[in-house]
């Protein structure tokens, strides 16, 4: 457990209550109530829908799927479209794309995925399916509809929105029997932000209970000093906040830790507000960036 290093007061939040005496005609009294139920509602909408949605997030087997330009996306017809190459190589296949034609192969084992960029029809193993979205072409890279070319390749698909996540398993393995180990990902709701573990950036958490003035829990950013991936951890501090606190508020943090770029300056203490967190960034001389995150 931790606390703060320095105390400050809890900000409240006051309401003027206004007596509507005597003499008022009946219609103000509706227009008041009506006013002061609408006031209540806003008051009570979650701070969540200020918050900008996650990136969205492909995992094999387990392991996250890194796209170094293009990015992952849901269409139209609110099917995730996936840079093929990456996703299909993570998966074992083998991916082949005939310009002149605009088709894409993907093969795995026995199995063959053909698409046509911009054809809803496609087939697996010679036998003619449907969708209801199309490959496309995207800023040079060739993107499909994740669901049909995995489900083609006997892969289970499953998609969480809470954490805009896909979770890809290939035929046979089984989640549950992953052994428990340091190269396993593991997933903890923590006070409503979701983390993971173990996903290779070696970005330290520190859990806490948020009780009084203690912290939710402290995110260490170390500059791969102990051979963690720098950049990665970032972006998954990023993701962190993005979950619950606003972003304004988020780009402000975000914009203060990158200013520290190698281990050696300080980073004085800064405290960044949003409705509901206060999120403190700190880092003395030689050490690791420290993101604490407390209720207000």
């Amino acid at each position: 457990m931790f606390r703060r290093a320095y105390l400050f007061k809890s900000l409240a939040v006051g309401y003027n209550t206004v007596k509507i005496t005597g003499g008022l005609k009946i219609m103000k009294k509706r227009i008041a109530t009506a006013l002061a139920m609408l006031l209540i509602l806003m008051v009570l909408m979650p701070t969540m829908s200020l918050a900008k949605p996650l990136p969205l997030r492909v995992e094999v087997n387990t392991n996250r799927i890194y796209f170094p330009d293009e990015q992952p996306y849901v269409d139209k017809a609110q099917r995730v479209q996936v840079p093929v190459r990456f996703v299909s190589e993570a998966l074992g296949a083998k991916v082949g794309w005939n310009a002149a034609t605009k088709t894409v192969t993907v093969d795995l084992d026995s199995n063959r995925v053909v698409l046509v960029l911009g054809s809803k029809k496609y087939t697996v193993n010679g036998v003619e399916k449907q969708m209801d979205t199309a490959a496309a072409r995207v800023g040079g890279r060739t993107f499909v509809p994740l669901r049909f070319i995995s489900e083609g390749l006997d892969a289970s698909v499953k998609w969480d929105s809470a954490v805009r996540t896909v979770y890809i398993n290939t035929a046979g393995f089984d989640p549950s029997e992953v052994t428990q180990g340091s190269d396993q990902i593991v997933e903890e709701n923590l006070h409503g932000f979701k983390i993971k573990y173990n996903t290779g950036s070696k970005m330290d958490i520190k859990k806490s209970s948020g009780e009084g003035t203690q912290a939710l829990m402290a995110i260490l950013i170390d500059f791969g000093m102990w051979g963690g991936d720098y950049e990665m951890q970032l972006e998954e501090l990023e993701e962190i906040l993005l979950q619950r606190v606003e972003e304004k508020t988020v780009k402000s943090v975000m914009s203060y830790v990158k200013t520290k770029k190698t281990p050696e300056p300080e980073l004085k203490l800064k405290d960044f507000y949003d409705d509901t967190f206060l999120i403190r960034v700190v880092s003395n001389i030689n050490s690791s960036i420290a993101v604490t995150i407390f209720y207000k």
